[in-house]
């Protein structure tokens, strides 16, 4: 068996030269399977907690919801129903009587006195919705209206459809005001209103629900005397053709008519016909259920 041969100087030089290379390329090795281990890790980063935006909108309370505004609607479209009949029913008990409602509105005017006269002449009972300006400048009249017991109601302060219908509580305003004016005057307390034009179409559901709340009766009519337009008599046979008309529903008649010098001059003439087919003429009261126009789909806001 034969011996290996001594390595020499310049072969232990070269092995240890390839020792050195082997473990450096092993520590080298190592660094990077340590430095790949750490990069295969999930990293979970830490994120900061946002404030909650406030820009959202608070959730709208029931009462002012849409839904909540149509309801009240209909109640009161419904309670103003039922007292329409109640007064229809009255009507008819009053036709089999011959009543006749005679009232007159915009006043007192320069001619109220003149007014009063004729109707005291023919023992004539009618009802004054009245304007609070004009019963401050006639103070006299008012009182004479209320001592001769004849009806008094409001009627308003401004006349002016762009102010009385211009919000919800602008008819109500107006009323409350004109109802103490009326107070202080003749120390009555009167719940009768009438609205400038009529209650069609201006007087909204809301506006009827604040004046109802608040105590008053919105008193319309069933008879147009037009006496605004027709200038002369032929006002009086506008009303007397109507009368006849509507004594075929079995109704007393509501009649409109103006407090103005054209209206009591040819006044007689309707009074006249009235005492000869045997009508009585009273005045409205607190107490009785008011005629009203329904809605009925045609009220809206003048705006």
């Amino acid at each position: 068996m034969m011996r290996g041969m001594p390595l020499n100087r310049k072969g232990k030089i070269t092995i240890f030269l390839m020792l050195t290379l082997i473990l450096s390329l092993l520590v080298g090795w190592g660094t990077i399977v340590k430095a790949n281990s750490g990069k295969n890790k999930p990293t979970i980063a830490l994120i900061p907690a946002q404030p909650l935006s406030s820009s959202f909108k608070p959730k709208q309370s029931f009462a002012a919801s849409d839904l909540n505004h149509s309801i009240q609607n209909k109640k009161e479209l419904s309670r103003e129903q039922a007292v329409n009949q109640k007064a229809q029913q009255q009507l008819e008990k009053d036709h089999k009587h011959k009543v006749i409602y005679l009232t007159f509105d915009d006043g007192p005017s320069l001619e109220a006195d003149q007014l009063l006269d004729v109707l005291d002449h023919y023992n004539a009972k009618a009802t004054f919705f009245m304007l609070g300006p004009n019963m401050e400048s006639r103070k006299h009249v008012v009182k004479r209206m209320v001592k001769e017991d004849f009806g008094v109601g409001l009627h308003g302060i401004t006349h002016d459809a762009h102010k009385i219908y211009s919000s919800k509580a602008a008819p109500l305003k107006e009323m409350t005001q004109d109802q103490k004016i009326l107070k202080e005057i003749a120390g009555v307390q009167s719940e009768l209103v009438r609205l400038p034009y009529g209650s069609i179409p201006y007087l909204t559901v809301d506006m009827r629900s604040l004046l109802n709340k608040n105590g008053f009766k919105t008193w319309d009519w069933n008879i147009d005397s037009q006496d605004w337009e027709l200038k002369d008599q032929r006002f009086v046979q506008n009303v007397i053709q109507d009368i006849q008309n509507l004594e075929k529903t079995g109704m007393a008649p509501v009649i409109l008519m103006h407090d103005k010098a054209t209206t009591v001059h040819y006044l007689p003439q309707l009074l006249d016909y009235l005492n000869k087919h045997g009508y009585q003429t009273k005045k409205l009261t607190n107490a009785m259920p008011p005629l009203t126009f329904q809605c009925e789909g045609r009220c809206h806001s003048m705006h």
